[in-house]
């Protein structure tokens, strides 16, 4: 027993020293990355400082190490340096490309081969690079643009002295230095000089430009060097040098840009930032596999005399505290080699430590086995009375993730119903067109159905959730049974014939009142009879039955009704009658037919809602019958499940059906409108193919905006107010309710009819809608016909109430037609009127001013709800006071219409004709 401990012991230890051996070479290494730098030159001060930079920071970076080749502005220098630099095997290529078009295709060479490339200063005409860091020299052109156009009070000629337009700097530079300038009428670029980087060319050019254009006020000069350049020239030509000269770089060393701008040489510079610490802090990124931005820009800002000497004096701080930071590193080195000495040392130690912990660890071991031997023991039975509490719980779990997929599947049903929007509206106006060639309405007709058969299971869900969540509401009424059962059996008749299948309905009464939901039991005998169909084999039958019969157990109702439905079919075993009303059950003898397992069991939820029963009989090879009993009368109802019918509507009223879902064919003319100018119609909708089916089916009769959201649709509606609005309710930033309750909480916009388009369609989420003050609300997928009719409707409703209110003075506070805020706004406008009848004309400006409206609202508002112009309006409630004066007063009809604010009685007698058909003298006569 002693040899195998001690045999184990030795074992143990040696794998725990060996690990420990692997984890210390392991915390000690560090991968070692290399840096490829190809610089296209190195002629000036600015390019000496993005190395710098780059070496500075790479003191901070110790796993990394760069390669610089210099290529001295020339392209095939560059080319072949970048491929020596590749065939190194670096890890990551940063390069500032000489020229855009030569330097490309090495550049994106490299990148396709796996390693990253990050641009800096200068770009390429392509996307295959990993990232870019530098100066937004478009926007460097802009910042010199807009202070140059300061300087000048934006009037004035300008000379541009251009770099190599090859480069994507210099390119840049002038597209954004133009782009101002194109902005002001009076700020011109009259000259450019294409330097290609050079003084001489500089020198040779500026007079000429001067000759041509002596009036030039200002110079941008794409760097410092060029800026020197041009005044040079300018003081050797004698010519003007009280000009705006503004160059770019803003270097503080001695002799370049913040000096030349603190002596006076240049009015200005701009500075450009190298680069070169940030394009080693990104190539770390991505070596390290850290989030990174593809574009990076630097800051820039003008120098100009207002702040160069705090410029110059922030500079100076940098250098001091990049010598700090130098000695700081040095320092860091000395001290980092005495830690690595301390580090071997305390791992050592370390080893040492571990080793003796082991073998007391070890020691206690074998004294606690035994006593852990005990424990475990306990711990056993305290886990064994505890399974039952754990298994309790996990049947909860389960029950929770039950309901969370079918919550999931609820919501993919909403979803669902946007692109059945988009198949089944065309399906039908393709059904519905005479253009569809006769071989192809086949094909149309079984999309169209299967379409269908997709939102039926779609609906079979959406009730199956609500049941779930005790949201399902009878709302029974009044019927004939027989004619009901007649019209749910119709479009069987042609499906069974084709199969060869007899259907029979049988009853011994003509008619049978009895309260029922029609769409519910709608949904039972059809499943049931979709069933019997599908099971029947060839040459078999069906039969429907409806009776009346005595309740066999003594309840609050004296009779019941009952309806069978028998078949022919395969029959069900024994062993699976009892399952197929369960939820998801699908029975063995199904024969191949695939179903959700949700149709029984929903059949037997809404009879249960009818406080009734069904019950099923079955014998295989022989055939089934399903039994449903309802209680007659309306005692077993409370007030709650009934809604109000007459009973003359007892016939069964068709319901938008999964098996026959009838397109309305209008003719176009009953579409076409009656209206002074062409409707305006928001289209409010997050998904663009349905905005566009909408925008098909109206565009022909109406004037279209659209907008993707609320948010977006309020902008649009601030700008051009539409007539009415076709808004989506489930939207991104801002849905439709929220769209809905901001226009008509607004006094702007409160007139303006709304229609809600959803694949909510449940009662509650209709009268949410409604309540927000929509005025119409339509459940996806919808029939284009009947949006059209809807849309139509809504604005002939709007035409005739402004005709009903041309005759009135005041408006009703109950009158439906209008909004809250759309009665108080006229009465109110009435009320002014009425205050100021001595003026003879009251405008819109003085209106808007009382109401706190623009006078653009003011103005639209008015013609909307009236048809009438503002003028017209005042003057109809003048008149309107008038024809109570004429009958009351007894006055002179001068005195009245002086009274009311005309200017002469001849005119009021004319406005008052115009009016009401007939002289003041006349009216008051017959009064």
């Amino acid at each position: 027993m002693n040899i195998g401990l001690s045999y184990m012991t030795k074992k143990r230890t040696i794998l725990f020293l060996f690990l420990l051996f692997i984890s210390i070479c392991g915390l000690t290494a560090k991968e070692k990355y290399t840096i490829g730098f190809s610089q296209c030159g190195q002629r000036d001060n600015w390019r000496l400082k993005m190395e710098a930079e780059m070496e500075r920071e790479l003191l901070f970076h110790p796993d990394l190490s760069i390669i610089i080749k210099q290529a001295l502005d020339d392209s095939e220098t560059q080319i072949k340096q970048i491929n020596e630099l590749m065939n190194m095997g670096i890890d990551l290529l940063i390069v500032s490309p000489n020229e855009i078009n030569p330097i490309q295709k090495v550049v994106e060479e490299v990148y396709q081969k796996g390693i990253p490339v990050v641009l800096i200063d200068r770009r390429i005409d392509s996307e295959n690079f990993t990232a870019y860091v530098g100066g937004d020299n478009y926007e460097i052109g802009q910042f010199a643009a807009e202070y140059i156009g300061g300087k000048l009070n934006y009037k004035g000629n300008v000379m541009e002295i251009q770099g190599a337009q090859t480069i994507s700097a210099a390119a840049e530079r002038s597209r954004g230095f133009n782009d101002v300038l194109a902005k002001y009428e009076n700020l011109n670029n009259v000259y450019k000089i294409h330097s290609f980087w050079s003084s001489t060319i500089v020198a040779d050019s500026l007079p000429s430009g001067f000759a041509k254009h002596p009036d030039i006020k200002a110079i941008f000069a794409f760097n410092d060097g060029l800026a020197e350049d041009a005044v040079e020239a300018l003081n050797a030509n004698k010519l003007s040098t009280d000009l705006i000269i503004v160059g770019v770089d803003g270097l503080p060393t001695p002799g370049d840009g913040i000096e030349m701008v603190e002596n006076g040489t240049l009015t200005a510079t701009i500075i450009y930032p190298t680069g070169g610490k940030e394009s080693i802090q990104l190539a770390s990124k991505i070596l390290h596999d850290e989030p990174f931005e593809k574009y990076n820009s630097l800051f820039s800002t003008v120098v100009d005399e207002s702040n160069v000497r705090i410029t110059r004096h922030q500079f100076q701080n940098i250098s001091e505290l990049q010598l700090d930071i130098n000695k700081s590193m040095d320092m860091l080195k000395i001290l980092n080699g005495r830690y690595h000495v301390q580090q071997i040392l305390l791992f050592v130690l370390l080893v040492l430590f571990t080793v003796m912990i082991i073998f007391l660890l070890m020691y206690l071991s074998a004294n606690k086995k035994l006593k852990q031997s005990n424990i475990n023991l306990g711990k056993q039975k305290n886990e064994i009375s505890s399974q039952n509490a754990e298994l309790m719980r996990l049947s909860n779990e389960l029950e929770e993730a039950t309901k969370a997929k079918l919550r999931f599947f609820t919501n993919m049903s909403h979803e669902f119903r946007t692109p059945l929007t988009l198949i089944v509206g065309p399906l039908e106006n393709m059904i519905d067109s005479a253009d569809i060639p006769e071989r192809f309405k086949k094909q149309v007709s079984l999309m169209h159905k299967n379409a269908l058969r997709l939102l039926h299971l779609i609906n079979q869900l959406m009730d199956f959730r609500k049941i779930e969540n005790n949201k399902m509401q009878l709302q029974a009424a009044q019927y004939d049974v027989v004619s009901f059962l007649n019209e749910v059996i119709m479009p069987f008749y042609d499906l069974a014939e084709k199969k060869k299948i007899s259907v029979l309905f049988e009853t011994e009464e003509r008619s049978i009142n009895a309260w029922f939901d029609m769409d519910k039991l709608d949904k039972v005998v059809f499943n049931l009879l979709s069933n019997a169909i599908k099971f029947t084999p060839v040459n078999g039958s069906i039969k429907v039955s409806c009776s009346t019969l005595k309740s066999v157990v003594n309840k609050v109702w004296d009779e019941e009704l009952e309806i069978k439905v028998a078949d022919t079919g395969n029959g069900i075993p024994p062993n699976e009658v009892n399952h197929i009303f369960d939820r998801f059950y699908q029975a063995e003898s199904s024969h191949g037919f695939m179903g959700t397992g949700l149709g029984l069991s929903l059949s037997k939820e809404f009879v249960d809602l009818h406080h009734g029963k069904i019950e099923v009989k079955s014998e295989v090879g022989k055939g089934t019958t399903f039994t449903i009993r309802l209680p007659l009368g309306d005692q077993h109802l409370n007030d709650a499940e009934k809604i109000e019918t007459p009973v003359s509507h007892s016939a069964r009223q068709p319901t938008k059906r999964s098996s026959e879902i009838q397109i309305d064919t209008i003719a176009d003319k009953a579409l076409a409108l009656d209206f002074d100018e062409t409707p305006t119609i928001l289209l409010v909708e997050d998904e663009k193919d349905v905005r566009e089916y909408i925008k098909d089916s109206l565009h022909d009769h109406y004037r279209i905006l659209q907008a993707e959201n609320g948010k977006k649709a309020l902008e649009i509606i601030r700008e051009e107010e539409p007539d009415l609005i076709v808004s989506d309710i489930m939207m991104p930033e801002m849905d439709g309710l929220e769209l809905t309750r901001t226009l008509k909480s607004d006094l702007k916009t409160c007139h303006i009819p709304i229609i809600l388009l959803t694949a909510k369609t449940s009662q509650e989420q209709k009268f949410e809608g409604l309540e927000e003050g929509a005025d119409s609300y339509i459940p996806k997928p919808f029939n284009s016909k009947h949006l059209q009719i809807r849309v139509k409707k809504l604005l002939e409703l709007r035409k005739k109430m402004q005709e009903r209110y041309k005759g009135q003075l005041l408006i009703n506070e109950d009158d439906k037609d209008l909004s809250r805020l759309d009665r108080k706004f006229l009465n109110k406008i009435s009320q002014i009127v009425e205050e100021h009848l001595e003026k003879e004309e009251l405008t819109v400006e003085e209106l808007s001013q009382m109401l706190g409206l623009s006078r653009v609202h003011v103005y639209r508002k008015i013609k909307k709800l009236t048809g009438m112009s503002v003028s017209e309006f005042v003057r109809s409630v003048k008149l309107k006071l008038a024809l109570n004066l004429i009958k009351t007063s007894g006055k002179t009809m001068a005195e009245i219409a002086y009274e009311v604010g005309f200017s002469s009685p001849s005119y009021f007698t004319k406005c008052f004709k115009d009016q009401f058909g007939m002289s003041p003298s006349e009216f008051g006569k017959r009064s």
